[in-house]
């Protein structure tokens, strides 16, 4: 088993969130990390997945704050609308100007927002489990780990696909490449979006996501390992 972990890092996942469910899992946590997880070899339609984005102040976990988060969910590879969702956090104390004007997001919106703990607790009730989808995992992956107190190599309880990462497996001859997803969407010939809202853009990011598994798999089955292993 230890020799398959070395090559399939799917499994190689699976092990570290048992691991960290039997050491050091806080306990209010260990109920999302009992949940299974989809296998290497699954079908990925045959599995949801829940595509998320967070609106922040910044991108340093330890130094910025989350004020909303949105998300949608894709469903036999097809995205599913009526399974949309987006909140605000109440950061309100943390705003920055800067990001105010990008976002639009003021203290007055946030005043009635969730709670930053709870935000993200209802958010793994969600992802717990399934397969999640970003553009830059690194991003939401980050903050869901400071806002939870977890180590920054502790293991979260689901799968993460990064069209950030596959759309670089998908040119890796070319310098330079533009990776932003606005850039990707023009690059696919698909619409121009709204960005900085986190439920659009976690739409826009579902729309690439599909494209992407397109030209990976063509008209063969999806799988999850070659899309985890991409990402």
């Amino acid at each position: 088993m230890w020799l398959r972990r070395l090559f399939d890092p799917v499994l190689k996942h699976q092990h570290a969130c048992h691991c960290f469910l039997e050491k050091g899992c806080p306990a209010e946590l260990k109920k999302y990390y009992e949940k299974n997880l989809p296998l290497s070899s699954a079908k990925v339609k045959d599995h949801k997945i829940v595509s998320i984005d967070f609106e922040t102040t910044g991108i340093d976990p330890a130094n910025d704050y989350i004020l909303s988060i949105g998300g949608i969910e894709i469903i036999d590879l097809t995205i599913d609308f009526s399974t949309s969702f987006h909140y605000y956090v109440n950061n309100s104390a943390h705003i920055k100007e800067d990001s105010a004007i990008i976002n639009q997001i003021t203290p007055e919106i946030l005043s009635n927002g969730k709670e930053p703990y709870q935000g993200i607790i209802e958010l793994l009730d969600r992802l717990a489990g399934t397969i999640v989808l970003t553009h830059c995992k690194f991003i939401e992956m980050n903050f869901i780990k400071e806002a939870l107190n977890l180590k920054k190599n502790a293991p979260l309880p689901f799968l993460i696909f990064d069209t950030m990462g596959l759309e670089r497996s998908l040119h890796r001859n070319e310098n330079n490449l533009d990776v932003t997803l606005s850039t990707i969407r023009q690059r696919r010939g698909l619409p121009e979006y709204t960005a900085h809202n986190a439920l659009v853009d976690s739409l826009a990011t579902a729309e690439v996501f599909l494209t992407q598994v397109k030209d990976i798999f063509g008209d063969t089955e999806a799988t999850v390992l070659e899309l985890y292993r991409r990402s």
